[in-house]
């Protein structure tokens, strides 16, 4: 039996405009009406975040920063945060400079880097509708970060994930959210651990949630709820390991999927 839904924004509830559609809106807040836990679990900053889905008008805890984040929407307060250890970030920002590699550090929902006038940081701005602060990242006092995040071309960014892999092992959580954008967040996160930890506090099971993704930081996430679903425009890692397969986020693929799945029944 479904009691909630997981849903990833980019490529999933969002369209290419960065909009929830109508249809998608309406479907969601019927069954927020009827009584189902409804999570948004996205790589997104909560700043990123908040703005889109407000307009639910629906009580959400928000899955932020691919599962190092969990926000309350309703009384904008966090809930739960698992940042990078200090010296891992140390060692990140040494390979990207290494590599010449474009890395992003978030702290206290702020959005650094050490070039603003890149491509891509004007790529990653127009994608997430935030803005940078310019910073040495040698001049940080503190380096807990609650997310890093690579860009580049993404054959970079598959040579970069072999060093990551050979540095840290598994003392890192690693995931494409995008093709040309690397994440790199605590061992202890990911998308599926963190819902785990909402749907606890709610006392509901993994196995009673039905969670929608497109990409591969989704992929934890799809095979851990009892019922995963890929999105039409999924890549084929995600539809692989899915239960189901919607239309894709240009159809209202998350609304038109649990309108015949509950609303119609």
């Amino acid at each position: 039996m479904i009691k909630a839904i997981a849903l990833d924004l980019d490529g999933t509830l969002l369209n290419d405009k960065k909009e929830i559609t109508e249809e998608n809106q309406k479907v969601l807040q019927e069954l927020n009406r009827l009584g189902y836990e409804i999570v948004i679990a996205t790589g997104r900053a909560y700043s990123a975040t908040k703005n889109l889905v407000k307009n639910l008008n629906i009580p959400l805890d928000i899955v932020c920063y691919n599962g190092a984040k969990i926000v309350s929407l309703e009384e904008d307060k966090v809930i739960f945060e698992e940042p990078l250890d200090e010296e891992i970030v140390k060692k990140l920002i040494n390979l990207s400079h290494e590599t010449k590699t474009h890395l992003n550090l978030y702290q206290n929902e702020t959005w650094y880097v050490e070039d603003d006038l890149n491509w891509e940081t004007e790529y990653y701005s127009k994608s997430i509708g935030m803005d940078a602060i310019k910073k040495d990242f040698k001049t940080f006092k503190n380096l807990k970060m609650t997310k890093a995040l690579f860009i580049d071309e993404n054959e970079k960014l598959k040579t970069l994930e072999i060093k990551l892999n050979d540095l840290f092992g598994e003392n890192i959580y690693m995931a494409f959210s995008q093709e040309k954008y690397l994440e790199v967040l605590n061992k202890n996160v990911n998308k599926a651990k963190t819902l785990e930890k909402v749907l606890n506090s709610k006392n509901i099971l993994m196995s009673e949630c039905i969670a929608f993704g497109d990409a591969e930081n989704d992929i934890e996430m799809i095979e851990g709820v009892g019922y995963g679903v890929a999105m039409g425009n999924a890549t084929e890692k995600v539809k692989k390991v899915a239960k189901d397969i919607a239309d894709t986020n240009l159809e209202s693929g998350v609304g038109r999927f649990l309108n015949k799945l509950i609303l119609e029944k």
